[in-house]
């Protein structure tokens, strides 16, 4: 890019590398005298404007009613400038009191600017305005969490700054001077940051140029901001396309959402200028928006174990139909994905449902520890934890009751919205697809921040359409261990565990695997000895031969291999307030249905299996699935999974140990533990996926005898080079 250095009314221009990308041609800087400097004023306005128009499409629907309501908390009976109402020595580190000050000083600004307000260009307003950043200058309240500090208030005072650029009466440059320097000193500097972090720090860098005309210290602002487009980083955008923050634990939302809403903001707002995002950097912010973000949000809501502590506890947070505005940035900055991201903007805004330009895709994240299914009417996640990643982490008093809920939890939805807002209602001990005891009878451990998993041998297999994925759970805080997989098909999921058994702090309590706990929609059937038994709410029933199938919602839940099986419809209680301590104490209710299969106390050896088949209405269409079952379990042993689908002629497997399984016209044989995918596996060579979910290996030998083969041959699957634990394909022998 240019570098630009003002010298009186000349401005010089050095090229210079920044971030990987190099400008060609003149721009303003280049040439001499008045002309440059008008040029450059011009596109800092121009800059200036985009803001502005961004803060307006962002403001309250309700403004005047907000700042009528600030005013009426402003100044008498308090300290000039203050709000009576705000304790400004407050320094908590969740919802920090004094940031409400510069929350409705932006409002004020917005509403003077505003020619739709009825405060347009208002005296009193104006004053209070003025009076409150003085005070705010004055005071200079400080939190003991730096997000605000560093974050939150520079980006509300730069925001309301340049807003107040456009207005009939501006601010004293002495204060707006003051207020800048103030932003500089306490804001800190994106160089100490990563990932999101570092974004929103060089946003209000942004700011400050903008504002402050300088052209060094935006590029500085840009240089910072696609530092973070990269997959070099510890924290940010990931080798596997999935984002980490707070060390290594999965934020694809929560602080990956605000990667993208930085990023797609700076974009626009420096599209067609020397600090343009293009090239490289544009392709990979391109990838991950498509290739991942999108693909983890189901219609309006997010799966719900792609974020930290905030998605989990939270109210609203899973929600996303607000994040068109991210999608309109991104189809002007990325124009060769226009059509993508008009699509998601069509889902996100409810104008379409969920299956909208859904395309089939199956994607395992090895660096990430996660796993997600896609079809065009459902999806199917599971999120992990390993001894290289962190569990969803709880602190600051949030995400009080997570701990399980990476080991293995799965989200099933159709519509996106199955789970929106349970967290204060939900058993904690039966988040879906997790195997654990009682969790109110083990406290959680406190450490808070990024806790490991304990288990080296996490992650799978995929082809993109297709997979298996393989976790040996092995708790040694809670004392369970259990071996889990679960193998991806057009039409379902099956779920297997074996090897189930509790030890040490779960020693003596009941152990189950929750199959769902989801909201109610609608009724639940139970079919059971040729009968189908509607459960009315407030059921809750336990069968200790499992049932034939359980319906609830369109999706059909099967036991091939038994099991004790509880199933419930029942109003369930709680408050926000019960997993984070900031939110609201008030009694929350939802109707919840929810399914577990049982293991008893002491259990040692357990074992489950189960099918989730999305889609599946009746229950005469639960009865004809059951009867043809085109996923056939063929082993779930502490040793072996294996599933064979006849229908896609897919044989899947998860090896835990070097082994063999023979059986049903298979023979395989492994000298590693693995996850293996033969397509195609009726044909004399079929295509092999291997995977290694230890992450340890740099080769893998494979001998299959298979139905239409003439005898036994040996596949090798090379992992050196390339991402660790990502699926290769085999090569056959050559007889």
């Amino acid at each position: 890019m240019y570098r630009f250095y003002r010298t009186k009314a000349i401005a010089v221009c050095v090229c210079a590398v920044v971030s990987g990308a190099v400008l060609s041609g003149v721009f303003f800087g280049c040439e001499r005298g008045g002309q440059a400097v008008k040029q450059e004023e011009k596109m800092f306005e121009q800059i200036l404007g985009r803001v502005r128009k961004e803060n307006e499409r962002n403001v309250k629907a309700n403004l005047d009613e907000a700042v009528e309501a600030a005013l009426g908390q402003f100044a008498p009976g308090g300290a000039p400038g203050a709000f009576i109402d705000i304790d400004y020595k407050d320094i908590s580190r969740t919802e920090w009191r004094p940031l409400a000050h510069l929350s409705r000083l932006r409002d004020f600004s917005m509403a003077y600017t505003a020619k739709k307000s009825r405060y347009y260009k208002n005296e009193t307003l104006y004053a209070a305005l003025e009076a409150g950043l003085r005070y705010w200058h004055e005071t200079a309240p400080v939190c003991d969490n730096w997000w605000y500090n560093q974050i939150a208030a520079p980006q509300h005072l730069g925001q309301l700054l340049i807003q107040m650029r456009a207005g009939k009466k501006q601010l004293p440059p002495e204060l707006e001077t003051a207020l800048l320097e103030q932003m500089r000193d306490t804001g800190g500097s994106p160089a100490d940051w990563t990932g999101a972090n570092k974004t929103d720090i060089a946003l209000h860098w942004f700011y400050r140029a903008c504002l402050a005309r300088d052209t060094a210290l935006m590029e500085q602002a840009a240089a910072f901001a696609w530092e973070t487009i990269t997959t070099e980083n510890p924290e940010g955008i990931q080798k596997d396309n999935s984002y980490f923050q707070h060390d290594e634990q999965l934020y694809i939302l929560g602080y990956g959402m605000e990667f993208i809403k930085g990023i797609s903001m700076f974009a626009m707002y420096l599209a067609d200028t020397p600090w343009a995002l293009s090239g490289d950097k544009l392709a990979l912010f391109s990838q991950f928006v498509t290739g991942t973000y999108l693909p983890v949000i189901r219609g309006q809501y997010a799966l719900f174990d792609v974020g930290g502590r905030g998605l989990l506890s939270r109210k609203g947070t899973t929600f996303c139909g607000g994040q068109t505005t991210y999608m309109e940035r991104m189809s002007v900055i990325d124009k060769a994905q226009a059509p993508v991201y008009k699509e998601a903007i069509e889902r996100l805004s409810g104008k379409q449902g969920a299956s909208y330009a859904v395309t089939a895709k199956h994607t395992h994240y090895p660096v990430g520890d996660y796993t997600l299914h896609v079809r065009p009417s459902w999806a199917f996640d599971v999120r992990l934890a390993s001894e290289r990643t962190g569990r969803i982490e709880w602190g600051n008093n949030e995400n009080i009751k997570t701990y399980y809920a990476s080991d293995g939890c799965t989200n099933i939805v159709r519509r996106g919205d199955e789970y929106r807002d349970i967290f204060p209602v939900w058993d904690w001990a039966g988040v879906p697809g997790i195997t654990c005891p009682r969790p109110d009878e083990i406290p959680l451990p406190p450490k808070a921040w990024c806790v490991y998993g304990d288990s080296r041998f996490s992650g799978g297999v995929s082809d993109g359409l297709y997979g298996v994925t393989a976790y040996i759970c092995e708790s040694g805080y809670t004392g369970v261990a259990a071996r889990k997989s679960w193998f991806f098909f057009d039409d379902e999921v099956v779920c297997l565990g074996s090897g189930i058994a509790a030890s040490g702090q779960a020693a003596g309590l009941e152990v189950n695997t929750a199959v769902n706990q989801c909201l109610l929609n609608g009724g639940v059937t139970v079919l059971a000895d040729g009968a189908a038994l509607d459960l009315p709410l407030g059921t809750a029933t336990r069968y200790a031969e499992a049932p034939d199938a359980v319906l609830h919602d369109e999706v059909a839940y099967f036991f091939p291999q038994g099991g004790d099986v509880s199933v419930s419809a029942k109003t369930q209680t709680g408050s926000w307030r019960e997993i984070n301590a900031s939110q609201s104490d008030a009694p929350v209710s939802a109707d919840v249905f929810a399914l577990s299969i049982n293991h008893g106390k002491n259990v040692r050896g357990g074992k489950y299996a189960y099918i989730v088949a999305p889609g599946i209405a009746t229950a005469e269409d639960a009865k004809r699935y059951r009867e043809q079952f085109p996923a056939r379990v063929l082993a779930n042993t502490e040793d072996v999974q294996a599933v064979y689908h006849q229908k896609l002629d897919i044989l899947a497997m998860a090896f835990y140990r070097p082994g063999d399984y023979t059986g049903d016209g298979f023979s395989v044989r492994v000298d590693a533990p693995c996850t293996l995918l033969f397509r195609n596996a009726g044909a004399e060579q079929p295509t092999v996926y291997a995977a290694d979910p230890a992450q340890t290996l740099a080769r893998l030998t494979i001998q299959a005898r298979l139905p239409a083969s003439s005898g036994e041959r040996e596949i090798t699957v090379d992992f050196s080079g390339g991402l660790a634990g990502e699926s290769k394909v085999g090569k056959w022998d050559t007889k």
